[in-house]
């Protein structure tokens, strides 16, 4: 869709479909629109431009702040440009089609792929146990013995609220990194074929799985009672 001059795309997801979004950024450049950003609401952002031939590349930075310059000179040496950051995590370069890509084994992909991995894990799963609290403030509220005012319902709908955006929001990054980890586990082994790569991702199919496997997790979680109101 263009609004104001700007085209915007939906984003395939910079963590778990970075290859596809190459392809996005290079099918856009050479229609004459140029990437800007990601933003928030996960679209890619291109302002209109010449047409040019590049190839582009996405990257897990897991150094510091202090890193970052010394991180970004390595990669201009080698003749990426970087075009922007998303949250200060993932990196966005460009270069000349003939330019070697960023990765040059096996072994250093796979690393860049396990440091993503983790951080993305670990990160999500510190959340889970708070939203189970608002979950059990929730149905110990509903337990109590007082009256059902407007002020009784609009405390449950808050912490009913909360508990699922804290819970159900990392719980399904957290099932979205294992499944990437099963399904694309041959991924490292692309670490200079990312074309071919995203030939072999299948957004539509993985889509419909993880919409499956949420909705057999909601079904549980109202099961047991955790989102009952």
């Amino acid at each position: 869709m263009i609004i104001n001059g700007k085209k915007y795309v939906f984003s395939r997801g910079v963590a778990f479909y970075p290859e596809k979004e190459m392809e996005i950024l290079k099918k856009q450049a050479q229609q004459g629109w140029a990437f800007q950003k990601l933003n928030a609401f996960g679209l890619l952002k291109f302002s209109k431009a010449d047409p040019e031939n590049k190839k582009f590349s996405v990257d897990f930075f897991s150094g510091s702040k202090t890193d970052i310059s010394e991180y970004l000179s390595f990669y201009e040496e080698a003749g990426w440009e970087c075009i922007t950051a998303y949250k200060g995590k993932y990196f966005y370069f460009k270069a000349d089609p003939c330019t070697p890509t960023i990765y040059s084994d096996e072994e250093s992909y796979g690393l860049r792929m396990y440091k993503e991995w983790m951080w993305m894990f670990w990160r999500n799963l510190l959340c889970i146990p708070i939203g189970l609290v608002f979950f059990w403030l929730n149905v110990k509220l509903g337990q109590w013995d007082i009256p059902h005012n407007s002020l009784f319902f609009s405390t449950r709908m808050l912490l009913l609220f909360v508990g699922t955006f804290l819970t159900a929001m990392p719980l399904s990054i957290i099932i979205n990194v294992i499944f990437s980890l099963v399904i694309y586990k041959d991924r490292r082994k692309f670490y200079d074929r990312p074309e071919q790569f995203a030939k072999k991702q299948r957004y539509v199919r993985d889509l419909t799985i993880l919409m499956v496997i949420g909705a057999v997790i909601g079904a549980l979680m109202a099961f047991t009672g955790l989102v009952d109101f």
